[in-house]
Protein backbone atom coordinates (compact mmCIF):
# COMPACT_ATOMS: atom_id res chain seq x y z
CA UNK A 1 0.00 0.00 0.00
CA UNK A 2 1.55 3.22 -1.06
CA UNK A 3 0.77 6.37 -2.72
CA UNK A 4 1.91 7.99 -5.96
CA UNK A 5 5.32 9.93 -4.81
CA UNK A 6 6.59 11.94 -7.93
CA UNK A 7 4.78 12.97 -11.54
CA UNK A 8 7.20 14.32 -14.11
CA UNK A 9 5.47 15.32 -17.63
CA UNK A 10 7.88 17.25 -20.05
CA UNK A 11 5.80 19.02 -22.81
CA UNK A 12 7.40 20.25 -25.67
CA UNK A 13 6.45 23.71 -24.72
CA UNK A 14 7.36 24.47 -21.01
CA UNK A 15 8.67 21.93 -18.74
CA UNK A 16 5.76 21.13 -16.73
CA UNK A 17 6.46 19.24 -13.45
CA UNK A 18 4.17 18.49 -10.88
CA UNK A 19 6.10 16.65 -7.15
CA UNK A 20 3.72 14.52 -5.43
CA UNK A 21 4.80 13.74 -1.49
CA UNK A 22 3.75 10.19 -0.84
CA UNK A 23 4.01 8.50 3.15
CA UNK A 24 5.19 5.17 3.48
CA UNK A 25 3.78 2.76 6.49
CA UNK A 26 7.07 1.40 7.59
CA UNK A 27 7.63 -0.86 11.03
CA UNK A 28 10.55 0.49 13.13
CA UNK A 29 9.67 -0.61 16.63
CA UNK A 30 12.07 -1.17 18.82
CA UNK A 31 10.55 -3.52 22.28
CA UNK A 32 12.21 -2.59 24.86
CA UNK A 33 12.71 -5.62 27.50
CA UNK A 34 11.80 -3.95 31.13
CA UNK A 35 12.53 -6.90 33.46
CA UNK A 36 9.32 -8.22 35.51
CA UNK A 37 6.59 -6.13 35.07
CA UNK A 38 3.80 -5.00 32.20
CA UNK A 39 5.06 -4.86 28.22
CA UNK A 40 6.32 -1.64 27.21
CA UNK A 41 4.74 -0.15 23.83
CA UNK A 42 6.37 -0.88 20.40
CA UNK A 43 6.90 2.41 18.82
CA UNK A 44 5.70 2.24 14.89
CA UNK A 45 6.04 5.55 13.44
CA UNK A 46 3.90 6.14 10.29
CA UNK A 47 7.26 6.93 8.60
CA UNK A 48 9.46 7.11 6.53
CA UNK A 49 8.57 10.08 4.57
CA UNK A 50 10.01 9.45 1.30
CA UNK A 51 9.79 12.62 -2.00
CA UNK A 52 10.07 11.97 -5.16
CA UNK A 53 11.35 9.01 -5.15
CA UNK A 54 10.22 7.04 -7.62
CA UNK A 55 8.66 8.12 -11.39
CA UNK A 56 5.22 6.91 -12.31
CA UNK A 57 3.27 6.66 -15.59
CA UNK A 58 1.12 9.73 -15.70
CA UNK A 59 -2.71 9.76 -15.67
CA UNK A 60 -3.60 11.54 -18.86
CA UNK A 61 -6.92 12.78 -17.98
CA UNK A 62 -4.75 14.55 -15.30
CA UNK A 63 -2.24 16.51 -17.94
CA UNK A 64 -3.90 17.78 -20.51
CA UNK A 65 -2.32 17.56 -24.56
CA UNK A 66 -0.06 20.53 -24.98
CA UNK A 67 -2.61 21.63 -28.11
CA UNK A 68 -5.62 21.91 -25.29
CA UNK A 69 -3.57 23.50 -22.75
CA UNK A 70 -4.02 27.10 -22.26
CA UNK A 71 -1.96 30.29 -20.77
CA UNK A 72 -3.20 29.87 -17.30
CA UNK A 73 -2.34 25.69 -17.22
CA UNK A 74 1.61 26.36 -17.90
CA UNK A 75 3.38 27.68 -14.72
CA UNK A 76 5.81 29.80 -14.38
CA UNK A 77 9.56 28.85 -14.17
CA UNK A 78 9.86 31.05 -11.09
CA UNK A 79 7.04 29.28 -8.99
CA UNK A 80 8.06 25.85 -10.41
CA UNK A 81 11.90 26.47 -8.89
CA UNK A 82 10.63 27.44 -5.71
CA UNK A 83 7.94 24.25 -5.67
CA UNK A 84 10.80 21.46 -6.61
CA UNK A 85 13.64 23.30 -4.40
CA UNK A 86 10.98 23.21 -1.35
CA UNK A 87 10.35 19.76 -2.15
CA UNK A 88 14.60 19.10 -2.34
CA UNK A 89 15.05 20.96 1.01
CA UNK A 90 12.28 18.79 2.48
CA UNK A 91 13.85 15.34 1.97
CA UNK A 92 17.32 16.42 2.80
CA UNK A 93 15.97 17.84 6.51
CA UNK A 94 14.00 14.26 6.30
CA UNK A 95 17.11 11.99 5.33
CA UNK A 96 19.20 13.56 8.67
CA UNK A 97 15.96 13.50 10.52
CA UNK A 98 15.99 17.50 10.97
CA UNK A 99 12.22 17.04 11.37
CA UNK A 100 12.25 21.21 13.27
CA UNK A 101 13.57 22.23 10.62
CA UNK A 102 11.59 19.97 8.21
CA UNK A 103 7.67 21.73 9.22
CA UNK A 104 8.49 25.48 7.43
CA UNK A 105 9.64 23.16 4.26
CA UNK A 106 6.42 21.05 4.69
CA UNK A 107 4.39 24.28 5.24
CA UNK A 108 5.97 26.04 2.30
CA UNK A 109 5.18 22.85 0.14
CA UNK A 110 1.61 22.96 0.80
CA UNK A 111 1.49 26.70 -0.25
CA UNK A 112 3.02 25.69 -3.44
CA UNK A 113 1.07 22.19 -3.94
CA UNK A 114 -2.46 24.22 -3.32
CA UNK A 115 -0.94 27.04 -6.03
CA UNK A 116 0.26 24.96 -8.41
CA UNK A 117 -2.78 22.16 -8.11
CA UNK A 118 -5.63 24.10 -6.51
CA UNK A 119 -6.52 23.82 -2.86
CA UNK A 120 -8.90 20.56 -3.93
CA UNK A 121 -6.47 18.25 -5.25
CA UNK A 122 -4.88 14.74 -4.28
CA UNK A 123 -1.53 16.44 -4.79
CA UNK A 124 -2.71 18.91 -1.78
CA UNK A 125 -3.75 16.25 0.17
CA UNK A 126 -0.82 14.57 -0.10
CA UNK A 127 1.64 17.45 1.06
CA UNK A 128 -0.98 18.42 4.09
CA UNK A 129 -0.54 14.23 5.22
CA UNK A 130 3.46 14.95 4.79
CA UNK A 131 3.28 18.07 7.10
CA UNK A 132 1.43 16.19 10.02
CA UNK A 133 4.43 13.71 9.66
CA UNK A 134 6.44 15.97 10.27
CA UNK A 135 4.54 17.76 13.22
CA UNK A 136 4.16 14.07 14.55
CA UNK A 137 7.73 13.71 14.81
CA UNK A 138 8.76 16.30 16.60
CA UNK A 139 5.76 15.72 19.19
CA UNK A 140 2.89 18.26 17.79
CA UNK A 141 0.32 16.03 18.09
CA UNK A 142 -2.77 17.95 18.10
CA UNK A 143 -1.25 20.40 14.99
CA UNK A 144 -0.54 16.97 13.41
CA UNK A 145 -4.24 15.36 14.13
CA UNK A 146 -5.38 18.67 12.97
CA UNK A 147 -3.92 18.20 9.56
CA UNK A 148 -4.42 14.50 9.21
CA UNK A 149 -7.89 15.25 9.57
CA UNK A 150 -7.61 17.85 6.60
CA UNK A 151 -6.00 15.56 4.40
CA UNK A 152 -8.11 12.78 5.34
CA UNK A 153 -11.16 14.93 4.28
CA UNK A 154 -9.07 16.24 0.98
CA UNK A 155 -8.80 12.56 0.04
CA UNK A 156 -12.74 11.66 0.59
CA UNK A 157 -13.60 14.43 -0.78
CA UNK A 158 -11.69 13.53 -3.98
CA UNK A 159 -12.24 9.82 -3.86
CA UNK A 160 -14.88 8.90 -1.82
CA UNK A 161 -15.46 7.81 1.59
CA UNK A 162 -13.23 4.57 1.89
CA UNK A 163 -10.74 5.60 -1.06
CA UNK A 164 -7.18 3.66 -0.07
CA UNK A 165 -5.65 7.13 0.04
CA UNK A 166 -7.05 8.17 3.30
CA UNK A 167 -5.41 5.44 5.13
CA UNK A 168 -2.21 6.61 5.80
CA UNK A 169 -3.45 9.40 7.08
CA UNK A 170 -5.91 8.10 9.15
CA UNK A 171 -3.03 5.66 10.59
CA UNK A 172 -1.23 8.79 11.21
CA UNK A 173 -4.76 10.70 13.02
CA UNK A 174 -4.62 7.23 14.80
CA UNK A 175 -1.07 7.80 16.24
CA UNK A 176 -1.30 11.77 16.61
CA UNK A 177 -4.43 11.03 19.22
CA UNK A 178 -2.09 8.03 20.82
CA UNK A 179 0.30 10.77 21.46
CA UNK A 180 -2.37 12.77 22.74
CA UNK A 181 -2.99 9.85 25.48
CA UNK A 182 -6.77 9.60 23.79
CA UNK A 183 -6.27 5.88 23.43
CA UNK A 184 -10.09 4.78 22.88
CA UNK A 185 -10.31 7.55 20.20
CA UNK A 186 -7.26 6.29 18.64
CA UNK A 187 -8.47 2.58 18.59
CA UNK A 188 -11.47 3.72 16.67
CA UNK A 189 -9.76 5.46 14.44
CA UNK A 190 -6.62 2.81 13.66
CA UNK A 191 -9.66 0.20 13.22
CA UNK A 192 -11.55 2.73 10.44
CA UNK A 193 -7.87 2.83 8.87
CA UNK A 194 -8.00 -1.52 8.52
CA UNK A 195 -11.68 -1.95 7.85
CA UNK A 196 -10.63 0.42 4.68
CA UNK A 197 -7.83 -1.46 4.11
CA UNK A 198 -9.33 -4.90 4.52
CA UNK A 199 -12.08 -3.38 1.96
CA UNK A 200 -9.47 -2.13 -0.57
CA UNK A 201 -6.82 -4.89 -0.23
CA UNK A 202 -8.26 -7.98 0.50
CA UNK A 203 -8.91 -9.79 4.15
CA UNK A 204 -5.04 -11.61 4.45
CA UNK A 205 -2.55 -8.71 2.98
CA UNK A 206 0.29 -7.90 4.92
CA UNK A 207 -0.13 -3.80 5.31
CA UNK A 208 -2.45 -3.96 7.38
CA UNK A 209 0.20 -5.80 10.15
CA UNK A 210 1.46 -1.98 10.69
CA UNK A 211 -2.25 -0.84 11.54
CA UNK A 212 -2.72 -3.79 14.06
CA UNK A 213 0.87 -2.79 15.34
CA UNK A 214 -0.72 0.56 16.33
CA UNK A 215 -3.70 -0.75 17.52
CA UNK A 216 -1.51 -3.06 20.18
CA UNK A 217 0.03 0.25 21.22
CA UNK A 218 -3.31 1.73 22.19
CA UNK A 219 -4.50 -1.58 23.78
CA UNK A 220 -1.50 -1.80 25.88
CA UNK A 221 -1.89 1.81 27.20
CA UNK A 222 -5.43 1.32 27.95
CA UNK A 223 -4.34 -1.93 29.56
CA UNK A 224 -5.64 -4.46 27.66
CA UNK A 225 -2.97 -6.35 27.60
CA UNK A 226 -4.79 -9.32 26.45
CA UNK A 227 -6.38 -7.83 23.63
CA UNK A 228 -3.21 -5.99 22.43
CA UNK A 229 -2.03 -9.49 22.16
CA UNK A 230 -4.42 -10.35 19.92
CA UNK A 231 -3.62 -7.81 18.01
CA UNK A 232 -0.06 -9.09 17.54
CA UNK A 233 -1.42 -12.98 16.99
CA UNK A 234 -3.66 -11.54 14.01
CA UNK A 235 -0.63 -10.01 12.20
CA UNK A 236 1.30 -13.14 12.62
CA UNK A 237 -1.84 -15.63 11.77
CA UNK A 238 -2.40 -13.75 8.15
CA UNK A 239 1.40 -13.67 7.79
CA UNK A 240 1.11 -18.02 8.28
CA UNK A 241 -1.60 -18.13 6.14
CA UNK A 242 -0.28 -16.60 2.97
CA UNK A 243 2.85 -18.15 3.48
CA UNK A 244 2.14 -21.51 4.89
CA UNK A 245 3.10 -21.70 8.99
CA UNK A 246 6.55 -23.05 7.83
CA UNK A 247 8.25 -21.09 5.15
CA UNK A 248 11.34 -18.72 5.18
CA UNK A 249 8.67 -15.66 4.17
CA UNK A 250 6.89 -16.59 8.02
CA UNK A 251 10.38 -16.03 9.59
CA UNK A 252 10.52 -12.48 10.09
CA UNK A 253 6.81 -12.63 11.56
CA UNK A 254 8.37 -15.16 14.06
CA UNK A 255 11.42 -12.64 15.14
CA UNK A 256 8.76 -10.07 15.42
CA UNK A 257 6.08 -12.05 17.75
CA UNK A 258 9.54 -13.42 19.90
CA UNK A 259 10.14 -9.58 20.45
CA UNK A 260 6.61 -8.84 21.26
CA UNK A 261 6.67 -11.73 24.09
CA UNK A 262 10.42 -10.89 25.51
CA UNK A 263 9.38 -6.78 25.55
CA UNK A 264 6.39 -8.33 27.61
CA UNK A 265 8.86 -10.48 30.05
CA UNK A 266 7.50 -13.81 28.52
CA UNK A 267 11.11 -15.08 27.54
CA UNK A 268 10.15 -19.15 27.51
CA UNK A 269 7.34 -17.98 24.73
CA UNK A 270 10.11 -15.80 23.06
CA UNK A 271 12.87 -18.49 23.06
CA UNK A 272 10.14 -21.20 21.79
CA UNK A 273 9.55 -18.65 18.28
CA UNK A 274 13.32 -18.90 18.20
CA UNK A 275 13.55 -22.19 18.25
CA UNK A 276 10.60 -22.23 15.97
CA UNK A 277 12.48 -20.03 13.47
CA UNK A 278 15.69 -22.31 13.94
CA UNK A 279 13.96 -25.70 12.68
CA UNK A 280 12.74 -23.94 9.92
CA UNK A 281 15.89 -22.31 8.76
CA UNK A 282 17.80 -26.26 9.21
CA UNK A 283 14.80 -27.46 7.17
CA UNK A 284 15.22 -25.18 4.09
CA UNK A 285 18.77 -24.15 4.17
CA UNK A 286 20.91 -26.82 6.07
CA UNK A 287 22.10 -27.39 9.21
CA UNK A 288 25.24 -25.14 9.35
CA UNK A 289 23.35 -22.06 7.56
CA UNK A 290 24.24 -18.38 8.75
CA UNK A 291 21.00 -17.84 8.80
CA UNK A 292 20.74 -19.40 12.47
CA UNK A 293 22.93 -16.62 13.94
CA UNK A 294 20.04 -14.55 14.00
CA UNK A 295 18.13 -16.44 16.30
CA UNK A 296 20.80 -18.13 18.15
CA UNK A 297 22.24 -14.36 19.03
CA UNK A 298 18.60 -13.57 20.27
CA UNK A 299 17.87 -16.69 22.33
CA UNK A 300 21.33 -15.74 24.18
CA UNK A 301 20.39 -12.29 24.75
CA UNK A 302 17.26 -13.30 25.79
CA UNK A 303 18.65 -14.95 29.20
CA UNK A 304 20.68 -11.75 30.04
CA UNK A 305 17.64 -9.74 29.56
CA UNK A 306 16.12 -12.02 32.16
CA UNK A 307 18.90 -11.55 34.31
CA UNK A 308 20.07 -15.33 34.07
CA UNK A 309 23.15 -16.54 33.93
CA UNK A 310 22.55 -19.51 32.21
CA UNK A 311 25.18 -21.74 30.60
CA UNK A 312 22.19 -21.87 27.02
CA UNK A 313 22.71 -18.35 27.03
CA UNK A 314 26.23 -18.14 26.31
CA UNK A 315 26.64 -21.27 24.40
CA UNK A 316 23.69 -20.23 21.77
CA UNK A 317 26.03 -16.54 21.44
CA UNK A 318 28.99 -18.98 20.78
CA UNK A 319 27.16 -21.25 18.04
CA UNK A 320 25.62 -18.26 16.15
CA UNK A 321 29.74 -16.81 15.82
CA UNK A 322 30.83 -20.44 15.47
CA UNK A 323 27.85 -20.14 12.25
CA UNK A 324 29.39 -16.69 10.91
CA UNK A 325 33.15 -17.14 10.74
CA UNK A 326 32.46 -20.85 9.67
CA UNK A 327 30.86 -19.30 6.23
CA UNK A 328 33.01 -19.22 2.38
CA UNK A 329 32.63 -15.38 3.22
CA UNK A 330 31.88 -14.22 6.50
CA UNK A 331 29.70 -11.44 7.33
CA UNK A 332 31.95 -9.15 9.68
CA UNK A 333 29.70 -6.88 10.99
CA UNK A 334 27.10 -9.93 12.42
CA UNK A 335 30.76 -11.50 13.90
CA UNK A 336 31.24 -7.47 15.03
CA UNK A 337 27.45 -7.82 16.98
CA UNK A 338 28.04 -11.06 18.10
CA UNK A 339 31.06 -10.49 19.86
CA UNK A 340 29.71 -7.61 21.30
CA UNK A 341 26.92 -9.76 22.40
CA UNK A 342 29.14 -11.98 24.07
CA UNK A 343 31.18 -9.03 25.10
CA UNK A 344 28.00 -7.86 27.22
CA UNK A 345 27.32 -11.35 28.37
CA UNK A 346 30.40 -11.42 30.08
CA UNK A 347 30.31 -7.79 31.11
CA UNK A 348 26.94 -8.89 32.83
CA UNK A 349 27.47 -11.70 34.43
CA UNK A 350 31.69 -12.51 35.43
CA UNK A 351 32.31 -12.84 38.69
CA UNK A 352 35.86 -12.29 38.09
CA UNK A 353 35.81 -9.43 36.27
CA UNK A 354 35.44 -9.17 32.46
CA UNK A 355 38.24 -9.25 30.16
CA UNK A 356 36.97 -7.27 27.38
CA UNK A 357 38.44 -9.42 24.76
CA UNK A 358 35.54 -10.05 22.90
CA UNK A 359 34.76 -5.71 22.53
CA UNK A 360 38.66 -5.49 21.46
CA UNK A 361 38.08 -7.71 18.46
CA UNK A 362 34.84 -6.40 17.38
CA UNK A 363 36.56 -3.22 17.65
CA UNK A 364 39.19 -4.29 15.60
CA UNK A 365 36.43 -5.33 12.90
CA UNK A 366 34.37 -2.61 12.61
CA UNK A 367 38.20 -0.77 11.55
CA UNK A 368 37.45 -2.88 8.41
CA UNK A 369 34.32 -1.62 7.59
CA UNK A 370 33.15 1.11 5.65
CA UNK A 371 30.87 2.63 8.15
CA UNK A 372 33.48 0.58 11.39
CA UNK A 373 33.91 4.87 12.61
CA UNK A 374 29.98 5.34 13.21
CA UNK A 375 29.43 1.85 14.91
CA UNK A 376 31.92 2.35 16.99
CA UNK A 377 31.19 5.45 18.31
CA UNK A 378 27.40 4.22 18.53
CA UNK A 379 28.18 1.10 20.43
CA UNK A 380 30.92 2.06 22.66
CA UNK A 381 30.99 5.72 23.14
CA UNK A 382 27.46 5.83 25.39
CA UNK A 383 27.77 3.47 28.02
CA UNK A 384 24.35 1.46 27.48
CA UNK A 385 22.69 -1.41 30.31
CA UNK A 386 23.76 -4.91 29.80
CA UNK A 387 22.34 -5.86 32.89
CA UNK A 388 19.27 -3.73 33.86
CA UNK A 389 18.36 -4.01 37.47
CA UNK A 390 15.01 -1.91 38.04
CA UNK A 391 14.60 -0.08 41.45
CA UNK A 392 12.31 -1.56 43.82
CA UNK A 393 8.78 -1.56 43.17
CA UNK A 394 7.68 -0.98 46.88
CA UNK A 395 5.07 2.15 47.56
CA UNK A 396 4.38 2.64 43.75
CA UNK A 397 1.13 3.07 42.33
CA UNK A 398 -0.60 1.90 39.23
CA UNK A 399 -1.94 4.25 36.30
CA UNK A 400 -5.77 3.44 37.20
CA UNK A 401 -5.31 4.87 41.30
CA UNK A 402 -7.05 7.84 42.50
CA UNK A 403 -4.88 10.75 43.05
CA UNK A 404 -1.82 9.19 40.62
CA UNK A 405 1.63 11.47 40.12
CA UNK A 406 4.21 10.78 38.31
CA UNK A 407 7.53 11.55 40.43
CA UNK A 408 11.20 10.66 39.17
CA UNK A 409 14.70 10.74 40.72
CA UNK A 410 17.61 11.94 38.42
CA UNK A 411 20.93 10.24 39.11
CA UNK A 412 24.81 10.77 37.94
CA UNK A 413 27.64 7.96 37.96
CA UNK A 414 30.83 7.30 36.26
CA UNK A 415 30.96 3.84 34.52
CA UNK A 416 34.45 1.73 34.60
CA UNK A 417 36.39 -0.27 31.99
CA UNK A 418 34.82 -3.29 33.87
CA UNK A 419 31.12 -1.96 33.69
CA UNK A 420 30.52 -1.11 36.91
CA UNK A 421 28.69 1.86 38.09
CA UNK A 422 30.83 4.38 40.33
CA UNK A 423 30.33 7.88 42.09
CA UNK A 424 26.87 7.35 42.07
CA UNK A 425 25.04 10.38 43.01
CA UNK A 426 21.45 12.35 43.10
CA UNK A 427 20.89 15.48 41.19
CA UNK A 428 17.31 15.58 41.91
CA UNK A 429 14.18 13.86 42.50
CA UNK A 430 10.30 14.24 43.29
CA UNK A 431 9.48 13.65 45.56
CA UNK A 432 12.69 14.37 47.48
CA UNK A 433 14.06 11.32 49.18
CA UNK A 434 11.02 8.89 48.29
CA UNK A 435 12.52 6.84 45.99
CA UNK A 436 16.57 8.02 45.65
CA UNK A 437 18.34 4.85 48.10
CA UNK A 438 16.14 2.60 45.72
CA UNK A 439 17.72 4.12 42.47
CA UNK A 440 20.94 4.22 43.62
CA UNK A 441 20.98 0.70 44.74
CA UNK A 442 19.67 -0.03 41.33
CA UNK A 443 22.26 1.80 39.02
CA UNK A 444 24.92 0.15 41.47
CA UNK A 445 23.52 -3.43 41.21
CA UNK A 446 23.32 -3.35 37.05
CA UNK A 447 26.15 -3.44 34.78
CA UNK A 448 27.14 -1.61 31.62
CA UNK A 449 28.82 -1.93 28.18
CA UNK A 450 32.06 0.01 29.36
CA UNK A 451 33.29 3.15 26.87
CA UNK A 452 35.94 2.43 23.86
CA UNK A 453 38.31 4.91 22.96
CA UNK A 454 40.93 3.72 20.70
CA UNK A 455 39.91 0.12 20.83
CA UNK A 456 40.16 0.15 24.79
CA UNK A 457 38.17 0.60 27.80
CA UNK A 458 38.50 3.57 29.47
CA UNK A 459 36.38 5.43 32.69
CA UNK A 460 33.43 7.42 31.53
CA UNK A 461 32.31 9.80 33.73
CA UNK A 462 28.95 12.05 33.97
CA UNK A 463 26.37 9.43 33.01
CA UNK A 464 23.06 10.08 34.01
CA UNK A 465 19.40 8.02 34.05
CA UNK A 466 16.51 9.31 35.21
CA UNK A 467 13.89 6.82 36.76
CA UNK A 468 10.23 7.70 36.28
CA UNK A 469 7.23 6.13 38.44
CA UNK A 470 3.76 6.74 40.03
CA UNK A 471 2.82 7.49 43.16
CA UNK A 472 0.29 8.43 45.54
CA UNK A 473 1.45 11.20 47.72
CA UNK A 474 0.75 10.95 51.30
CA UNK A 475 -1.69 13.98 51.65
CA UNK A 476 -4.16 11.61 49.16
CA UNK A 477 -3.88 9.19 50.92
Amino acid sequence: MSQRNSILNFDSGVARIACFCGLFMGLVGSILAQGVGTPDFIQTPVGPVRIGSEVLPVDETEIPDKDHSSAQEEVPRAELTGLIEAQLELQYSVDNQEYDQAIPLAERVVELTKAEFGEISTDTAISISNLAEMQRRVGLHEESGINFLASIELFREIDGMTTPTAILPLVGLGVAYHGLGDYPQALGILEEARSINRRNFGLLNEEQITILDHMSNSLIRMGLYEDAERQKLAGLDIMERMHGSDSVEVIPALYKHARWLRGSSRFDDARAYYVRAMNIIRATDGPESALLAEPLRAIGNSYRAQRIPAGSGISALRRALKFLRSQNEPDKLQIAETLRNIGDWHTAFSKVGPTGNEYREAWDILNELEDGEILQRRWFYNPSDVLKINPSTQYLADPGEPYVTEGYVLVSFDVSPAGQALNVSVLESEPSGFKDEATILSIERSRFRPRMLDGEMVTATGITRKYTFLYVPLSKQ
